[in-house]
């Protein structure tokens, strides 16, 4: 993960102790291709069932973005968690990120929308407060086994 959070900007590089209380308190997700790690997704569920999943970090190498591993990252982090909505959060200017976001809810048949910063904790979505991050949450449709 270390070596991803350097190369994937403006990913912020925790410390191994850091990233080690991520990998045992959340779900963390790796993409690789030919054997080389690309990617990975931090996501975690809320405490209630009727929490969302909050997807806290996406982070793809420059060198494989456009390949579809942010999405593919998204889809396994989200199939985990069927009856869930999915919240997460986005900086004002992050284009890619919305329109990841945007993907990822048409792909599961689901509407994207807006929502006040102050639904979710900003530990919760993996977010400091005052950088201009924007809450968002997917609606899922009703779960059908």
């Amino acid at each position: 993960m270390k070596d991803l959070q350097f190369v994937c900007s403006p990913i912020s590089v925790r410390s191994i102790e850091e990233n080690l209380s991520t990998i045992v308190e959340c779900l963390v997700l790796m993409a690789e291709i030919d054997n080389v790690h690309v990617g990975f997704c931090v996501s975690s569920p809320g405490v209630q069932d009727s929490d969302p999943l909050f997807v806290q970090v996406v982070a793809v190498a420059p060198d494989v973005q456009g390949r579809g591993v942010g999405l593919a990252l998204l889809a396994a982090a989200v199939q985990r968690e069927p009856r869930r909505d999915i919240a997460l959060a986005t900086q004002d200017d992050n284009v890619a990120a919305r329109s990841l976001n945007e993907k990822l809810a048409k792909s599961i048949g689901a509407k994207i929308r807006k929502v006040s910063l102050s639904n979710y904790r900003g530990s919760d979505l993996g977010i400091q407060r005052g950088l201009g991050y924007r809450a968002w949450v997917i609606q899922r449709p009703p779960f059908e086994p």
